[in-house]
């Protein structure tokens, strides 16, 4: 990988483009299968509801047809006259003479229809007159019929001989070769001996009594009877076709068998006889569950939905079946695919180009930023980039210039503190004279003490000399005084934490100041509560700390002043000191920034700003507070609190 800037940036663009490209198509193709099959499914389980609506329809008008029937004539008197010849017309006029033969208004004409005593016996058959007197008793629609005295109707298996008994002509219909296939000859199917009947059976009442008379019994035989399933393609699918193939076909199963189906085979013939697979006989005829999926019909794959169908006695004795064309939905989906795919691969095309420009903009700005760089680490503070609204990196360009005047102001910064450090060199040097000074004049000043006092002891109460001596012996320990302070100033600090008293070291840095020029025409009151526990510092430390803000205050009081220095308790554990002034004050802008380094609200050359700042730094190391309270034109007052000694874990 032994490559430049932007050809790792265009690689990059490449390899991130590629992988979300072939991270969408994997996602989109995946959606694309889970929602076409999701729709199918859903449409195919909406189909097969249609299906039983038409076929429970045609039930319901059989039904219909035979109990207007058994009402619109007076069967109680026939069968007590037992004279059918009246009836004879009109109920063979409901026989249909073949599957063709149109319905009558919309309702079905019949293939059987027989009359039945109470017992069951046969008094007359509409298609097959001559056949009398056997007993439909062990029927189980009749028999429901008897015992409830109420119609029925269901779909029902019935012998060969029992449908030729009924209807002779229905015979070539009766009987059905069956395809061999393999769960053919696992379940013995050769041939078809029996039929699939929609049967229905209307009670015939005594109207006066109530009493069950016999039953009005009729039917339609499905086996090659393609009414329904023609009347459900065309309902559901209105008939559709996809390259010359109907798109949604049905088919009614008895058993395993196709005995009405539109399905057509390779020689375009319906494909009666033909037999379903193991695994829907399995699921649909011996374990009574609906079955849906894709399987292979014949001689195409189908999207299918097959669902049973019960005798009256709750036996699984056929099957509805509807299917939708799969080739039609997988062209569908695949022209979907590809256009997605295409979508898809000229928006990695578009994204590649759009990145690969915007990341040559980026070199480009690189390289000036490169440039500024060199230019600034040459020493050319003052070097600025021009803004670049085009290429959207003015916010980087302002942060830059704001970077290289940032680092001329600390670079000034630097020199004055350079400066200031030789000052502290300088003063240093002095603290070291100072002692060195101290320590000479203390010697001559302890012999004029000692002699002063001497003389004073000498003279008698009445000389007039004794108050000359007195002063000497005044001003010489005021000598003292001022020069054990400068001793004491020019003490390196150990850095030492012990127990001090606060009241002490305010003192011992007023004694330094107070008599200074600056403090002249100024006003000193203390306010020292007695009594204060000690607190844990470096005494030298808070000298310095004292010192920094006594001197603020005179400087914010040149033309006179009050200063104001308390001490008290506040709560148990801490000691406060204020420190107040009556100067120009602070403006309220500045007062967030005064213990900043380097901050002044001084004249140029009369501050470094660093002394609040070290001050800030002493008073936190002592694990101290420090705020201000100003108002400009009234004064300021710093407030600080020390915890006492043995106050907190770290003291």
């Amino acid at each position: 990988m032994n490559l430049d800037l932007q050809s790792r940036l265009a690689f990059g663009f490449l390899i991130a483009t590629c992988l979300t490209g072939v991270f969408a198509t994997i996602v989109s193709i995946w959606t694309i299968n889970r929602s076409t099959i999701a729709e199918v499914q859903n449409r195919v389980r909406q189909d097969i509801n249609t299906a039983k609506l038409i076929y429970n329809n045609k039930l319901d008008k059989i039904l219909s047809v035979i109990q207007f029937t058994a009402e619109a004539s007076d069967f109680a008197a026939v069968m007590k006259k037992q004279d059918f010849a009246g009836l004879e017309p009109h109920m063979r006029a409901l026989i249909r003479q073949g599957v063709n033969t149109p319905s009558s208004n919309g309702y079905p004409l019949l293939d059987l229809l027989t009359l039945v005593d109470e017992n069951g016996t046969v008094l007359y058959r509409a298609a097959n007159p001559r056949e009398t007197g056997d007993s439909l008793r062990e029927d189980a629609l009749v028999r429901q019929c008897m015992v409830t005295k109420k119609p029925v109707v269901s779909t029902e298996i019935m012998s060969y001989l029992q449908l030729v008994t009924e209807n002779p002509s229905l015979a070539d219909r009766a009987e059905m070769d069956v395809i061999k296939t393999p769960l053919a000859a696992e379940i013995g199917l050769r041939k078809l001996t029996d039929g699939l009947v929609m049967k229905a059976a209307y009670p015939i009442l005594d109207k006066k009594s109530g009493r069950f008379l016999g039953a009005l019994v009729g039917g339609v035989l499905i086996n090659k009877d393609n009414e329904i399933v023609d009347k459900i393609r065309e309902t559901v699918y209105h008939d559709e076709k996809y390259r010359g193939q109907e798109v949604g076909v049905a088919t009614i199963f008895q058993g395993g068998v196709r005995i009405s189906t539109n399905v057509m085979t390779k020689d375009n013939r319906r494909a009666i006889g033909t037999v379903l697979s193991k695994e829907v006989y399995d699921r649909v005829i011996k374990q009574g569950k609906d079955w849906i999926g894709r399987a292979f019909v014949v001689k195409d794959w189908y999207i299918t939905t097959y669902t049973p169908i019960y005798n009256i006695e709750g036996k699984v004795v056929g099957i509805l079946y509807t299917g939708i064309l799969e080739a039609k939905y997988r062209d569908i989906q695949k022209q979907t695919i590809w256009l997605n795919l295409a979508v898809t691969t000229l928006g990695m095309i578009i994204a590649f180009i759009l990145s690969l420009y915007f990341g040559n903009t980026i070199i480009e700005r690189i390289r000036v930023l490169k440039k500024a760089t060199e230019a600034i680490a040459s020493g050319d503070l003052d070097y600025k980039l021009s803004p670049d609204n085009i290429s959207g990196f003015n916010m980087l360009d302002e942060a830059f210039n704001k970077m290289a005047q940032s680092l001329k102001q600390h670079n000034d910064e630097l020199q004055k503190m350079h400066q200031q450090l030789a000052a502290s060199e300088r003063l240093s040097a002095l603290g070291q004279m100072a002692s060195g000074v101290a320590h000479e004049i203390n010697n001559p000043l302890g012999g004029i003490l000692l002699y002063s006092s001497l003389i004073l002891e000498d003279l008698p109460p009445e000389s007039p000399l004794r108050e000359n001596v007195q002063k000497i012996i005044y001003q010489t320990n005021r000598c003292k005084e001022i020069v054990q302070s400068l001793l004491d100033f020019a003490r390196t600090p150990t850095g030492d934490f012990i127990p001090v008293q606060i009241n002490q070291v305010i003192n011992v840095s007023l004694k330094l100041v107070k008599d200074q020029a600056i403090f002249h025409g100024i006003e000193i009151e203390t306010k020292f509560a007695e009594n204060l526990p000690d607190v844990k510092g470096d005494m030298s430390r808070l000298e310095e700390v004292f010192l920094n803000l006594f001197i603020n205050a005179a400087d914010a009081m040149k033309n006179g002043g009050k200063l104001t220095i308390a001490t008290a308790m506040r709560g148990e554990d801490t000691v406060e000191v204020t420190v107040t002034d009556s100067g120009k004050g602070i403006d309220e802008k500045d007062i967030p920034h005064i213990f900043e380094p380097f901050f002044t609200t001084k004249e140029t050359g009369q501050g470094t700003g660093l002394g609040l700042s070290i001050v800030y730094g002493i008073v936190q190391r002592h694990q101290g507070t420090i705020h201000v309270e100003s108002t400009p034109g009234k004064g300021t007052t710093f407030i600080l609190t020390f915890p006492k000694y043995g106050g907190s874990p770290d003291a």
